[in-house]
């Protein structure tokens, strides 16, 4: 079967961080033989597509409107309101949007066991974990490490406060910048010990990608008790309840971490081949799907892009949608640019909106003129 991932609906910086994911569901896919593709803006009338969640209003008529057949991958959780407990209006949108793309859905991957009940209103459903496969040993598993902590991710308050304690007695590497995926990877290999922070407070599960991408590098982990450890969890082992995080993430190191390691990455080869994983996956959701046969049926160029704020220049914001750039007057307040530049300039002024096809096209036309 063909399976063909779709990220239209993605801006770039949501793209680089589905980067882990696409290699473990491509690594199970392929470990099964089947066929795999990737495309930033067209889905296949002849593969089951796939859309990481992340829609707004539209997206599901511009899908609906291409005939695929198509499943989601969930890694949100709802909250009845919307996801993850977020209560800013963007993050309704995105509920709703979501509830609209859901109905036409084939069948959903959810990274959060938890909320099967809630995806299989919709479609056959299925939780999905992060497994074992010769395809992901990293390259730089040999390395050897320089640094006795790492860190990448948001910094919050929490995090640095636990990060400062453990650095009056070991070295935590925690880069300041967004790091790509090679980024991330040759700092996993220059660590002992990798720390993993709950992403909130009510989140329930470790993250699966970070104790994946350790556990496949050889190397330790320590992550925050949660309320479900996961099979990933359980094989590295968390710390109790109410057990304090710096002098457990301290003991981690000060013992064996190297051959804890070891042990870990035997165990996870053994309890979660990616193979086994999808192809039970594929069991539950995948099975009962028809896919037409469109003998000379091409790719389709499907524009979902969510608009994205990327910057300012002066009095104006600068926006990113459906591969255009957006300049809107601050003056202009909160807008949708979904609605197109003629209905912009309808409630914002004609010369309170620029549209261009480039960045540079853009700028030319709100910079003031060099003398």
């Amino acid at each position: 079967m063909w399976f063909h991932f779709c990220t239209a609906n993605h801006d770039p910086i949501g793209r680089s961080t589905l980067t882990d994911m696409a290699a473990w569901f491509e690594a199970g896919l392929l470990d099964l033989r089947h066929k795999v593709t990737f495309s930033d803006t067209c889905v296949e009338p002849n593969a089951v597509n796939l859309f990481w969640e992340c829609f707004g209003p539209g997206m599901e008529k511009k899908i609906r409107e291409t005939n695929v057949k198509y499943g989601i991958i969930a890694t949100e959780i709802p909250d009845g309101f919307a996801f993850n407990w977020r209560t800013e209006s963007h993050w309704k949108q995105r509920f709703e949007a979501f509830l609209e793309v859901a109905a036409g859905a084939s069948f959903i991957w959810t990274m959060v066991e938890s909320t099967v009940p809630f995806y299989s209103r919709f479609c056959p459903t299925a939780f999905i974990e992060l497994g074992f496969s010769e395809r992901l040993i990293p390259p730089y598993i040999d390395t050897k490490p320089e640094f006795d902590f790492s860190f990448f991710g948001l910094r919050t308050p929490y995090r640095m406060e636990i990060v400062e304690r453990i650095n009056k007695y070991a070295k935590v590497e925690w880069p300041e910048k967004f790091l790509t995926a090679d980024e991330v990877g040759s700092l996993i290999g220059k660590t002992k010990v990798g720390l993993n922070f709950k992403q909130s407070a009510q989140w329930p599960v470790p993250s699966p990608t970070r104790l994946g991408r350790f556990m496949m590098a050889k190397r330790d982990i320590a992550a925050e008790f949660v309320e479900v450890a996961t099979r990933q969890g359980e094989i590295v082992k968390l710390p109790g309840q109410g057990q304090d995080f710096v002098e457990f993430s301290l003991e981690r190191l000060r013992s064996d971490w190297k051959a804890r390691a070891e042990r870990v990455f035997e165990e996870y080869r053994q309890r979660m081949a990616m193979r086994d994983i999808v192809e039970n996956v594929l069991d539950k959701t995948v099975a009962a799907i028809e896919i037409r046969n469109v003998e000379q049926g091409a790719a389709s160029v499907i524009h979902l892009q969510p608009p994205v704020l990327i910057g300012t220049e002066g009095d104006w914001n600068i926006v990113a949608y459906d591969n255009k750039y957006f300049a809107l007057l601050r003056a202009c307040g909160d807008v949708d640019v979904q609605v197109g530049l003629e209905g912009l300039r309808e409630k914002c002024g004609k010369h309170s909106v620029h549209c261009a096809g480039s960045m540079e096209l853009l700028l030319a036309q709100i910079q003031p003129p060099r003398l």
